[in-house]
């Protein structure tokens, strides 16, 4: 491979992306370095170097020079090579010749003679997806010449199915034209390299914007348009038969267009599809166990459910801020006997249906992911003539009530009223103490045992709102989630501004805080120190020094890709030493036994060549000085003679 050649920086998602993901990242990027090499095995050769070639080739004027013709224009345009064969001035040709030497200049992946790998974007179970700039288009003076370009993880690959999940994904989004599913273009390989071409989306992927929102969810309006479009596009796939099965906030994109579900690679075609076939993604294993269906996990015929099982808790998610069952997957969820909470924001029919297709099992779970839907972003409306008949009835209803029940009737009801709100609040049912007061004050507001009970029943729910989450603060502290602390305990201060205990949960909140940051600053400092002594080593040829330091450092940091590497080096490193040392210690005894059969010129040969493999190798030095010497003298006696 080509050790010189550099690739452009990872430009980060919204959010970031984690150590592992950028290890991820790395192995993607070196295992695309240089894939060709020519007949012989031993030369490397790359895309760029079959480019660069062909490029000072045609600056020489040494190619013919023809135009293109219908029947070779495909086979042109995919290969630069051929471009550079043609006698093309156009302006797009001449574009697309500067953008390949800009990026040969700059080092860069280019794919099949097309594709020019700028940067990733971002890393998933399968593969690697980068911001590439597409030639032929550059060519075509298309002013939207960029395209996402998704490559299969090299440690993926070798999965006997994944080739095949690719070009699934390829063809199946064919299938699936739709405007919140993200558009394939093609499915193509380069060598060892499979690949697969779409459409780049602006904005960010709901993970990282869920991240952005942890602990307080997102604006309703705002999750209600993303609910509608992801849920939108599975029921445009289920219609066709196909189920996503890996449906996941990472795999739906948010544009300032509207949100778009991604991957479709391990999408599995229920029984009765029409395109049914004899691959099955399920035997590939890359599901999120967080939002698998229990059906899934157990590697069941797949269904619509298990999709809305994963809508829902993504919808969940939306609205609270956090998983339903904590990241636990359905099976542990099903074993600990976990429900999700009831989330106070959405009404009754929102919550019947996000807790119905929440189920854990496939019998009691929603079938049909439109329902879900609906239920969730639309309200329900009354047919007219109902809501007519109601009006007519109320204004009967008053008119009777005025007319023959006031005023006698309105103290009855006042009564019975404030007896409900007495017999809600001895029962605990604050909520429902504090309504029936406040339709008691609404006709009577001077109503004075009214008034009494609705400030008990307020301060009651007031103190145990705090206590609720002060509790949910000390639960937080536990786990070091410091940061929940401070939100549980703002909140209860936000109720009562002099509440103690909570402004003492703020104080060890900030000193726990303070002290896990610094803890974090002094490993981040060890580390770098383990990790420029590992490279020192390595300069002085001190690999097994090296090698320490570098697996002292991943004990910091284990998803490091830069101590990874440099691990995997010293290790090739002193084993190709041992080897050369092994090398030169034959050749050396083979030297001895020519030294002592007096045959000095075989002696000095051996020697010269052990120190090819070791150089500054003591005993071969000593043997070639001692041969030198002995040869010199016989040469003497010889001239002597």
């Amino acid at each position: 491979m080509d050790d010189n050649r550099k690739h452009n920086q990872p430009a980060k998602t919204a959010s970031g992306l984690s150590r592992s993901q950028n290890a991820a990242q790395a192995q993607s990027a070196t295992a695309l370095r240089g894939q060709k090499l020519d007949n012989s095995g031993s030369q490397p050769r790359s895309t760029i170097d079959d480019i660069t070639q062909l490029n000072e080739l045609h600056h020489k004027n040494e190619l013919p020079g023809e135009e293109l013709k219908s029947g070779n224009l495909k086979k042109a345009l995919t290969q630069i090579s051929n471009d550079f064969l043609s006698a093309h001035t156009s302006q797009g040709f001449i574009d697309a010749q500067n953008d390949a030497n800009l990026a040969l200049a700059d080092h860069k992946i280019i794919l099949n003679h097309r594709f020019v790998l700028e940067s990733i974007l971002g890393a998933g179970g399968m593969g690697t997806v980068y911001k590439a700039q597409d030639l032929r288009k550059v060519e075509a003076q298309d002013s939207q010449s960029h395209v996402a370009v998704k490559v299969l993880n090299s440690d993926f690959k070798n999965h006997p199915d994944a080739f095949v999940s690719l070009q699934r994904e390829a063809s199946r989004s064919h299938l699936l034209s739709h405007p919140n599913i993200v558009t394939v273009h093609d499915f193509d390989r380069d060598g060892d390299t499979i690949y697969m071409t779409m459409e780049l989306l602006q904005g960010q992927d709901l993970e990282s914007l869920l991240a952005d929102h942890k602990g307080q969810g997102l604006p309703q309006a705002q999750a209600q348009e993303i609910i509608r479009d992801y849920c939108s596009a599975l029921a445009f796939a289920h219609e066709k038969g196909i189920i996503h099965s890996d449906l996941k906030p990472g795999n739906i994109f948010v544009t300032p267009q509207g949100a778009k579900v991604l991957d479709f690679g391990i999408a599995r075609l229920a029984s009765e599809s029409q395109y049914k076939d004899h691959f099955d993604a399920g035997n590939i294993g890359a599901i999120t166990p967080a939002y698998a269906s229990l059906e899934m996990l157990d590697n069941k015929e797949p269904q619509a459910s298990d999709d809305v099982y994963a809508a829902a808790i993504i919808a969940y998610e939306m609205y609270s801020g956090r998983h339903p069952f904590n990241n636990r997957s359905a099976a542990s969820a099903l074993a600990l006997g976990l429900k999700p909470d009831r989330l106070d924001e959405l009404s009754k029919r929102q919550w019947q249906a996000l807790s119905a297709a929440l189920e854990i099992k496939r019998s009691d779970r929603s079938d049909s992911v439109l329902d879900f839907m609906k239920a969730l972003t639309e309200k329900p409306r009354l047919p007219t003539f109902k809501l007519i008949s109601i009006f007519l009835f109320v204004v009967l209803l008053i008119i009777s009530y005025v007319k023959f029940l006031m005023p006698d009737e309105l103290t009855r009801v006042i009564d019975e009223t404030y007896s409900v709100a007495q017999q809600c609040y001895s029962q605990g049912d604050l909520d429902c103490a504090i309504h029936r007061t406040h339709d008691i004050l609404k006709i009577a507001p001077e109503h004075v045992h009214a008034q009494a009970l609705l400030a008990k029943a307020e301060s009651l729910q007031q103190t145990q709102q705090i206590n609720g989450l002060l509790a949910e603060g000390e639960a937080c502290f536990e786990q070091q989630n410091y940061q929940c602390v401070l939100d549980k305990s703002t909140a209860a201060i936000q109720i009562e501004p002099n509440q103690e205990q909570a402004q003492a949960l703020i104080q060890k909140a900030q000193t726990a805080l303070t002290q896990q940051l610094e803890q974090e600053k002094q490993a981040q400092q060890e580390f770098v120190r383990y990790l420029d002594r590992s490279q020192q080593c390595f300069a002085q040829k001190q690999y097994a020094c090296a090698i320490e330091r570098a697996n002292k450092a991943l004990t910091i940091e284990p998803d490091n890709a830069q101590a990874k590497a440099l691990l995997q080096n010293a290790d090739y490193a002193q084993r190709q030493q041992q080897e050369n040392l092994n090398k030169a210690d034959k050749v050396l005894r083979d030297g001895q036994g020519c030294f002592e059969k007096l045959d000095f010129s075989c002696a000095i040969a051996k020697s010269e060549s052990a120190l090819e493999f070791v150089p500054g190798h003591k005993e071969a030095l000593r043997l070639k000085r001692a041969a030198t010497q002995s040869l010199k003298k016989v040469k003497q006696t010889i001239e002597i003679q």
